[in-house]
């Protein structure tokens, strides 16, 4: 097997090991992943398994900054013409999410409930929670002439609104009418934003 085949194949397995990872997370938390359980999804040996991961912990980490890479990432590039398209893109990000992404989101709420009594994780979020709000503050200021601060605050309450919808669109998944509410708050943030 020629280096460069094993390199892709190593590549193909870890992120194998990532996918049935967050399926596991999102089905049992975070205290239901073992080396064990992704192996037997996957049908493979907990030997595999640790040849491309340390341990369960790393995984556990790739998995937390995948997500939070994830999230981050299209807010800082996204390109908008104004104000109001940027605001309707944000929330598309929450309600027009495919099954894949939906998974992403669930395991992100596993993350959540952790952070409540682990420090690592707590310091992961808030840390891409800070990169979240500085990312939405720069998109804003190319609408608004709002000082740095009271853009960061704008965008601190976009971000909590944001978990808020998320959290719901998952139990309810009315696109229709999260569209609805989601333009009356871009309303409102288009006002504080003039």
């Amino acid at each position: 097997m020629t280096q460069d085949l094993r390199i892709t194949k190593g590549n193909e397995t870890k992120e194998r090991i990532l996918t049935a990872s967050m399926k596991i997370i999102a089905e049992e938390g975070i205290e239901g992943l073992s080396a064990k359980k992704i192996a037997d999804l996957l049908g493979i040996s907990k030997s595999n398994i640790f040849h491309h991961f340390g341990s369960v912990d790393e995984v556990l980490n790739v998995v937390f900054e995948n997500i939070l890479a994830y999230l981050v990432e299209p807010v800082k590039s996204h390109q908008c013409p104004d104000l109001e398209v940027f605001l309707l893109f944000l929330g598309e990000s929450i309600y027009s999410l495919s099954e894949e992404e939906k998974l992403t989101y669930s395991v992100l709420l596993n993350f959540y409930n952790a952070c409540l009594y682990n420090e690592k994780f707590r310091t992961y979020l808030l840390k891409t929670k800070d990169e979240m709000i500085v990312a939405i503050a720069t998109q804003l200021s190319r609408y608004s002439s709002h000082r740095k601060e009271r853009l960061l605050q704008i965008s601190e309450m976009i971000i909590m609104t944001l978990d808020g919808y998320g959290l719901h669109f998952l139990l309810e998944s009315d696109i229709i009418t999260f569209r609805k509410i989601w333009a009356l708050q871009v309303e409102a943030w288009q006002s504080l934003l003039k």
